[in-house]
C-alpha cells in the first residue's frame, strides 16, 4: 500500500481542552485553525523530509472514537510508506508513541 495511518495522532484543541472540572475552555475559530495548520505542515514536511514524496494527506477530525485525530498519508511509492511505518512505530509525537500502520 502507498498510504499509512497514523493513529489518533492529531489532537484537536476543542476536545481536549477541557478542564479538571469538566468545563470545556473556549477556543476560537482562528485558533482552531492555525492549530490545524501547524500540525498539517509539521507532519507533512516531516513526512516528504524523512520519507518520499507525499501525493496526499488527510487529517481526521470526527466523533467515532476509532478514527478521531487518524491522519493518513499517500506516498508516491510503495516502499516509502513502508519505510514510514517501520521508522515512525518506534518514534513519539507530542508525548504519546506514533502507531503507524500500512492502510488499504
Amino acid at each position: 500500500s502507498q498510504t499509512i495511518a497514523l493513529l489518533n495522532i492529531y489532537r484537536n484543541p476543542q476536545n481536549s481542552s477541557q478542564s479538571a472540572d469538566g468545563l470545556r475552555s473556549a477556543v476560537s475559530d482562528v485558533e482552531m485553525q492555525e492549530h490545524y495548520d501547524e500540525f498539517f505542515e509539521e507532519v507533512f514536511t516531516e513526512m516528504e523530509e524523512k520519507y518520499g514524496e507525499v501525493e496526499e494527506m488527510n487529517v481526521c477530525d470526527n466523533l467515532g472514537d476509532h478514527l478521531v485525530g487518524n491522519v493518513y498519508v499517500k506516498f508516491r511509492r510503495e516502499e516509502d510508506a513502508e519505510k514510514a511505518v517501520i521508522d515512525l512505530n518506534n518514534r513519539w509525537f507530542n508525548g504519546q508513541p506514533i502507531h503507524a500502520e500500512l492502510s488499504p
